[in-house]
């Protein structure tokens, strides 16, 4: 039973478990009721309640619950869809990244070629006029 008595009981006032019966009186004949086994008619202190009641309180607390689940679903679809953004946008910036460094590594290899070129122009100099001098 729900915190405001809605719903199926579970167990009674006198805490022993409720059960489901068929009515068989001339007035409700095999309507299902729950009730505690202890209780009599008339007896106010010990649970008793309508099947169909308490399956129609299920339902409207179950669809609260559902229209709860749909709305915290959109919510975290709406927050997936970002965050895929996201992503999407980070592995661009990364390839663009890659593609920088990649340049820059181009650009550093060649100037090595060029710096060993130069030095090597020098050594040779420098054994032209040792030789010569």
């Amino acid at each position: 039973m729900g915190d405001r008595g809605r719903g199926i009981p579970k167990i009674c006032r006198c805490g022993e478990a409720v059960v489901m019966r068929t009515a068989n009186t001339a007035r409700n004949p095999g309507r299902l009721f729950h009730s505690c086994p202890h209780g009599r008619e008339g007896d106010w202190f010990h649970t008793f309640k309508w099947t169909d009641v308490s399956v129609y309180e299920e339902m409207e607390d179950m669809i609260e619950k559902v229209e709860t689940i749909e709305g915290d679903s959109m919510m975290f679809q709406k927050r997936l869809n970002k965050c895929e953004n996201e992503i999407e946008n980070l592995e661009m910036d990364t390839r663009v990244c890659e593609a920088v460094v990649e340049k820059e590594i181009q650009e550093c290899k060649m100037q090595l070629r060029s710096l060993k070129n130069i030095l090597r122009f020098v050594l040779v100099i420098i054994l032209f006029f040792k030789f010569i001098f």
